[in-house]
């Protein structure tokens, strides 16, 4: 696997080539504001075979992402941003806007970094233990209900830094 943390991007190197036909990265370099987009994907808690459809519109631009109205959630990410219009890969989801007062962030911050009061102990899948304190397990489970919430807003990485990547990799798009 080859990443690039700037971008948030990844590119993936199969084991063994796939017969299916890729999806063509987009030709054209400004997507238009209301440009209906979709995304496939596995997002968090489904456990289906295959992906679910995500559907929405380009809603503008915020700091070298493109904002997009449409449900993505955690397990989304990874996948791409296709213009509904040509078929064409615009992009690839990157994250879920959830956004919370600054004085919420800043509180579960503190908790996260409690190290006293009532201990709890998690047992994970693997079977090893954790420990946290009281305040940590607040904070968990704050972090966690943000990402269950759904504003239908996402950001992605824009077709630019999606085509740069690629270019820095020796793939043409």
């Amino acid at each position: 696997m080859i990443t690039d943390a700037k971008r948030d991007l990844a590119l993936l190197t199969l084991q063994s080539p796939l017969e299916v036909k890729t999806l063509p990265i987009s030709q054209h370099r400004k997507i238009s504001i209301g440009a209906q987009v979709s995304t496939w994907g596995f997002p968090a808690g489904y456990k289906g075979r295959a992906p679910l459809l995500a559907v929405g519109y380009m809603a503008g631009l915020d700091k070298g992402r493109m904002v997009v109205n449409a449900a993505f959630n955690s397990g989304n990410s990874g996948g791409p941003l296709i213009d509904l219009e040509t078929g064409a890969v615009i992009g690839v989801v990157a994250s879920k806007l959830a956004p919370m007062p600054a004085e919420i962030e800043s509180a579960i911050a503190i908790l996260s970094k409690q190290t006293s009061g009532l201990m709890y102990t998690a047992t994970h899948s693997d079977g090893t233990t954790e420990q946290f304190t009281e305040g940590q397990v607040v904070a968990k489970v704050l972090d966690h209900l943000r990402t269950q919430v759904q504003l239908v807003v996402g950001m992605a990485v824009t077709l630019k830094d999606l085509r740069a990547f690629l270019e820095s990799k020796g793939i043409e798009p």
